[in-house]
């Protein structure tokens, strides 16, 4: 999308009403739910294999590859509860 149109569409947004653009995130958000990767189940049979596990974690966390909090939370709340 052309950062013009882009414009124009949050501008736009910006004078919907609250309701409204609380709708547009929902949909947003919905859209989000099928496209955030998942890892795979993760077995390890040593030490040595555990600690590179890990170390592509954090690797993974320094690059941002991460979910952020506020979604982790919305996550939890809509499972959980809490």
């Amino acid at each position: 999308m052309p950062q013009e149109d882009y414009s124009k569409l949050i501008n736009t947004i910006l004078t919907l009403s609250f309701e409204q653009r609380l709708n547009i995130l929902s949909v947003v958000a919905d859209s989000l739910k099928d496209t955030i990767p998942v890892p795979p189940s993760l077995s390890v049979s040593s030490i040595e294999e555990l600690n590179q596990k890990l170390d592509e974690g954090l690797s993974d966390i320094k690059a941002g590859n991460v979910i952020p909090a506020e979604v982790v939370n919305k996550r939890l709340h809509e499972k959980y509860g809490i």
